[in-house]
This record gives structure tokens, C-alpha cells and sequence, in this order.
């Protein structure tokens, strides 16, 4: 009996193979319904051990058992997409491209394959710019009130936070809020016991902290992150440091405050202790003086502040000294100013928004709002690239979007699903626009889950990477001869490195020798991550093997949840053999579609170092120089403000499994004001005997 159940159930399995397949999965040729079909049963064996190794971070594996599905059954389509999404996130991206044109021409066409396809040649042939496109169209309306529901009354200024939200000052109703896209309020200040009186303006600090200007209350209140009032500038007056209606604010980096006092036509200056420093921008021999200062930005040491009632920008430096005039002429009537990065400025001009390009004096017209715009206070851009304009007047939010990316502006990534505890399904889903940049600050609301097209159970969102500060990295070390001789200074790196990062991010050393190898866990304590990461000096080569190294690296965090980075600690001397295994292009490609960012630090000047540089540009990291005196200093801001674009899902299923036998399709689809996107891909339960 012992050998006879095995051979019921090898009967049985060929038997469902034929009979019981069901939904768009694995099924059988038609031309041969009547009869067993081994390359069939083979051919969805080998689908079957594919697709949960892809599940499971194991890339290779799912591309050998993809390959061997296809050739049992070298036209079945559904094998064919399902290795091309291994190459993809293995970083093949040509020979992804080429699976999933063949797959679309094999189906006749395919809307989802021909998405994928043309993101990925859009992003290859990308040249990223500084400047904004020049094509931006309205996309929706945050409204202020929804029936009796009121969130807020005549916005005055938007700020966006890097996790997707925004601060709004709600001048009438005497509040700060921040508010995610949805036009969910996710937090609200309102200025402690006193109360704010008429907020116009905020600025966040790099605590957290938050400075409020208060229009009618002639004063700035500084409230900590949780909203408690922690101290108040100015008063109504006219003296040093007095205050009447003051409107925009500004903060420089040593943390000094600039509040354009609207009353008394001037700005004034605050330290970061709240003491009043200066005040600037009467008449004098050299400027003929504000008439209407209204907002306000620092720029690399210089403060350029907007007078609505002359229709230009004036130039001081930081002790308020003047030095230029910008735009003279060109303005209608300047309010907020929200600085971007690389020297743009976004500027609200009442009912148009322009980009201002500080180094080369370029003025762009974004939008005029389709003539529905009345009266624009402030505007800037949130982490996902939306437009987001306070319009006092309309009392609404405007909400803008490049006109490429409206209507399907969305590339969605199934990346893993977790079906072990089946009828209990886990989804992991990556989010980006159609640049490959993260999107952030979704909510369950956001995403629709189906499973062959039909409903799942309640969707719950138990984790997504922008709510979490925690970073998991790979410590790749150079093994190159030229490492050998320096580990003291090794030593001194990690544990600065480890220093610096305690307490949000996790490390594993890889030894990037011949043949790299993991030499330290997250948990193993500093002590063993200083042993391993500066290892014997016999274990140093000139064949060490940088690609190799790095990509085991990347391979250490594919499991992982959290936001991702690679360190990698080199003297500047790849090697001559760098990238023997894996080209460049396929290394960047690897973290870039896993959505990894890459560090080199240099421990000493490099003589050459293009593709180090190449590859930290590429993921979105920064090169740091050790032998520098700025070293690793800004390491922990930039690994913190690093977005990624990584959602769990989680629902109950109500499919049928065939005993773990059956492919179940799931998608899901992702919608965020007029953008969208989708993705499909499947799973199979646990197999029960």
C-alpha cells in the first residue's frame, strides 16, 4: 500500500493537470483533450516552481524553471510574461523586454505587456532633467468642505513632506493640517490654549518643529511635531523684532527665521533661539523699499523675497543686505515662494504658477489653471511629483499633474506574494511613476485587489516603507590588495559608519573577494561586524570580484520590507575585471529594479571612479569621500530622506486551490487622483496531500 499511494497520487496530479486547470493559469492543449498530456504536466510543474521561487526573492531559479516550462510548451503565454518579470527584477532588462514582446505577439496583443514594455524603453532611453515639464494640466480639487464636514477655510500655504503629505494653513479656521492626496487629514495644529489667530504661513524645521505666522495675532508660534506650543516671536509693533500682520516664512540652513512683515513693509530676521537678529528692505540709497513683501526663500546664502505690489523679486544677502533685482516686469503679482531642488523656484503669481530657474534666470509658465484659478497663495511639489496650490479665494486645492502622466501616470509591480497561510494572502507591491521614481503616502484606499477579476475580502494594509525610518543596508568591503594594508582605517569607517546609523538601520558585510561571501547578519553586534568587514589579509586578491560582491549584496535585501541600500567601502581601484560577470548596465539595473540605492566611500582620492559615481547617481545615493572633512556626515539625512514606493497588502481569499494544484491570477490596481496603474500576476497555495 506504502508504494502504491505515491503512484495514486503522480496519477492523480497528471490527471488534474489535464482535467482541473482553471482562470487564465496553465491548461490543457486542446488538440489533445482526450488524451494525457505530459509536456503539459511538465510544463506546469515546472510554471508551478517558478513562480513561487520568484516569490521568494530567488530570481535565478524562477528563470531556469521558466525556461524548462517554455520548453515543454514554447507557446504557452502566461510562462513566457511570468520570465520576463524574473529577468526584469534580476536586472536583465533587454532580455525582459524581448520575453514580454514575444508574450504580447503570441496573445494577439496584450494591454498590461505593452504597458510594461513601453515603461521600460521610455526609462532606458530617460535623460533626466532639473526643469519641470512645461505641460501641466489640472487634475483635481481638494475641496475645503464636504457637506457639514469641514476641513478647511481659505488656504493660505502648502508645504509637502517626503512622505507623500502636505501641511496646509487653513486661514479661517485658525488651523495647520496635513493632509495626505486623498484629502485625508492626517494631523492638525491649532496653536495650544491661546489658539492660532488667523494662521498665513509655516515652516518646518529639521526637528520637526513647526513656525506659524499669524496674520492677525502679529506673531510667529513655534508648536514641536506633535502640535504643543513651544515659544512665540514677535508682537504687534513697530519696533526691532515686532511684528504687524506678518504673512510668508522661510527658514535657512542654520536654522534662522525670515517673516516677511507685511504691516511694516520689511523682513525680519530671527536666530534660531527666537532672538531678533535684523530686520531689511526699507527704502534706502540702494533699494527704494518693499511696498507689499510677501514670500519669501533662502538660497544658497542669499534670501530673495517677492513684492507683490512692484511685481518682482528683491535679492538680499543674509545680514539683509541688498544685491539685486530679479523679474522685474515679469510678475503680475508674487505671493508664496517654495524652493526645489536644483536652484528652481516654484512662484504663485495669483492665478499662474511659474518655475523660476535661479542659475540661468529662466522663467517657465506652468500652469494658468484653465482660467479656474482665483486667487493662488502658495504652491509646491509633493514627494510624487503632483502640483499641490492653496487658492484663498476658491478655498480649494488645486492639484496639477504633468500631462504625460495623467490618466495612466502609474507603473505597478506585483513583487512577491505570500500565500503560506492560504485563504490569508500577503501582497507585495511596488509603486513608482513612469520615471522609475517612488510613489508615496498611499493608503489602502489607493489599491484595489482582485483575484480573477472578482473581489478579495477586506484589503488591510498591515506595512508601507514610507511610514517605517528603518533601512536595511549591505556593507560590501573591497577585497583588493590595496585594502589589506589599510585595516585601521577600515575599522574606523565601520564603526563610524555604524555610529552614525544606530538605531535605524541594519547591516550584513559581504566580502567581496573571488568568490564573495556574507561574513555578518543584522544581530551579530559591532564587534563582529568590525571582524568581518576587515577580514585577514589572505583573503585579499587581486581577482576580488567587485560585480560579484555587489550583487550578492543586493540579493541579501530582496527579502526585506524596508528601504534599501548598498555601501560599498573601496580604496577607488575596482580592478581590471570589475564587471566580468555582470556588465555595468546589469549591475545598475539589479538595484534599480529592486529599488536599492547605492553608496561608495572612498577611502582614499580614487584615480578613477566614473562607474562608482554612475551607479550612486543612477539608484538616487551620493558618493562620500572619507579622507574629506565632510566624510560621512550627511550619510543619515540622505539615507532618511530616501523614498521607496514599497506597499503590503493583505486579504482572505475565497478561491478554490485544487489542493495547492490551481494557478490563482490576482491584480491589482492602484489609483491616485488621475493617475493609475495596474499589474496581474498569480500564486499557488500550499500543496495538500
Amino acid at each position: 500500500m506504502r508504494r502504491f499511494f505515491p503512484f495514486c497520487l503522480v496519477f492523480f496530479a497528471c490527471f488534474f493537470s489535464v482535467f482541473a486547470q482553471e482562470g487564465p493559469g496553465p491548461g490543457p492543449d486542446p488538440a489533445q483533450a482526450g488524451n494525457l498530456d505530459f509536456d503539459q504536466v511538465r510544463a506546469d510543474e515546472e510554471l508551478r516552481s517558478g513562480v513561487r521561487a520568484f516569490h521568494n526573492g530567488f530570481y535565478t531559479e524562477a528563470i531556469l524553471s521558466f525556461q524548462k516550462s517554455l520548453s515543454f510548451k514554447p507557446t504557452a503565454v502566461l510562462a513566457r510574461s511570468w520570465l520576463g518579470r524574473a529577468y526584469y527584477l534580476a536586472g536583465f532588462n533587454e532580455a525582459a523586454l524581448s520575453e514580454w514582446k514575444t508574450a504580447s505577439a503570441a496573445a494577439g496583443g496584450a494591454v498590461l505587456l505593452d504597458s510594461f514594455i513601453e515603461i521600460l524603453e521610455a526609462r532606458q532611453g530617460l535623460v533626466r532633467e532639473l526643469g519641470l515639464g512645461e505641460r501641466w494640466v489640472l487634475a483635481g480639487d481638494i475641496a475645503g468642505a464636504s457637506g457639514e464636514l469641514t476641513v478647511f477655510r481659505r488656504p493660505s500655504a502648502v508645504h509637502a513632506r517626503g512622505d507623500g503629505s502636505f501641511f496646509l494653513v487653513s486661514y479661517l479656521t485658525n488651523e495647520v493640517v496635513r493632509i495626505d492626496l486623498n484629502g485625508f487629514v492626517k494631523q492638525r495644529f491649532r496653536g495650544g490654549l491661546a489658539g492660532f489667530d488667523h494662521p498665513f504661513d509655516m515652516a518646518e524645521a529639521d526637528d520637526g518643529s513647526v513656525y506659524v505666522s499669524e496674520f492677525r495675532g502679529d506673531r510667529v508660534t513655534k508648536c514641536g511635531a506633535s502640535g504643543e506650543v513651544l515659544a512665540v516671536l514677535g508682537g504687534r509693533g513697530r519696533g526691532p523684532g515686532q511684528l504687524l500682520g506678518p504673512q510668508y516664512l522661510a527658514l535657512d540652513p542654520d536654522g534662522s527665521l525670515y517673516v516677511s512683515d507685511w504691516g511694516n513693509r520689511r523682513v525680519v530676521k530671527f536666530n534660531r533661539d527666537g532672538e531678533y537678529v535684523t530686520s531689511f528692505g526699507e527704502k534706502n540709497e540702494f533699494y527704494p523699499g518693499f511696498i507689499a513683501p510677501t514670500g519669501i526663500a533662502v538660497h544658497n546664502g542669499y534670501v530673495y523675497v517677492a513684492d507683490r505690489q512692484r511685481g518682482h523679486l528683491a535679492v538680499f544677502d543674509t545680514s539683509g543686505n541688498y544685491m539685486a533685482t530679479l523679474l522685474e516686469g515679469r510678475l503680475a503679482a508674487p505671493e508664496g515662494i517654495n524652493v526645489l531642488d536644483g536652484g528652481r523656484f516654484l512662484i504663485a503669481d495669483t492665478t499662474r504658477i511659474f518655475s523660476y530657474n535661479v542659475e540661468d534666470g529662466g522663467l517657465a509658465l506652468l500652469s494658468d489653471f484653465s482660467g479656474q484659478a482665483r486667487r493662488v497663495l502658495s504652491a509646491d511639489v509633493e514627494a510624487n511629483g503632483s502640483i499641490v496650490a492653496a487658492d484663498f479665494d476658491a478655498g480649494s486645492v488645486h492639484v496639477l499633474s504633468e500631462l504625460a502622466g495623467v490618466s495612466s501616470g502609474l507603473a505597478v509591480m506585483v513583487r512577491r506574494v505570500s500565500a503560506a497561510g492560504h485563504p490569508d494572502v500577503q501582497v507585495d507591491v511596488h509603486v513608482s511613476d513612469r520615471a522609475g521614481d517612488p510613489v508615496v503616502g498611499l493608503d489602502v484606499q489607493n489599491f484595489i485587489v482582485t483575484e480573477g477579476r472578482l473581489g478579495v475580502g477586506a484589503t488591510q494594509m498591515p506595512f508601507a516603507s514610507y511610514r517605517s525610518d528603518a533601512v536595511e543596508a549591505a556593507l560590501v568591503v573591497s577585497r583588493s590588495p590595496a585594502m589589506a594594508s589599510r585595516a585601521a582605517l577600515t575599522e574606523r569607517v565601520v564603526r563610524d559608519l555604524a555610529g552614525r546609523l544606530s538605531g535605524f538601520a541594519s547591516f550584513r558585510v559581504i566580502s567581496a573577494g573571488p568568490v564573495p561571501a556574507l561574513v555578518s547578519r543584522p544581530g551579530d553586534g559591532l564587534e563582529a561586524m568590525v571582524r568581518a568587514a576587515v577580514d585577514r589579509k589572505e583573503n585579499h586578491s587581486p581577482a576580488w570580484a567587485f560585480d560579484l560582491g555587489l550583487r550578492l549584496g543586493v540579493t541579501e535585501l530582496l527579502s526585506t520590507r524596508n528601504r534599501k541600500a548598498v555601501i560599498f567601502l573601496t580604496d577607488g581601484d575596482l580592478g581590471r575585471d570589475a564587471f566580468r560577470s555582470y556588465g555595468l548596465q546589469e549591475t545598475l539595473d539589479y538595484m534599480r529594479n529592486n529599488s536599492i540605492v547605492f553608496y561608495p566611500v572612498y577611502t582614499q582620492p580614487p584615480a578613477a571612479g566614473e562607474e562608482l559615481d554612475f551607479l550612486a547617481r543612477e539608484t538616487g545615493g551620493k558618493v562620500f569621500r572619507y579622507y574629506t572633512a565632510e566624510a560621512l556626515g550627511s550619510l543619515a539625512r540622505d539615507l532618511a530622506g530616501q523614498k521607496d514606493g514599497n506597499y503590503l497588502l493583505s486579504y482572505r481569499s475565497s478561491r478554490p486551490t485544487d489542493f495547492g494544484r490551481a494557478y490563482i491570477p490576482v491584480e491589482v490596481e492602484v489609483n491616485l487622483v488621475r493617475k493609475s496603474g495596474r499589474d496581474e500576476a498569480g500564486y499557488f497555495a500550499p500543496l495538500e496531500f
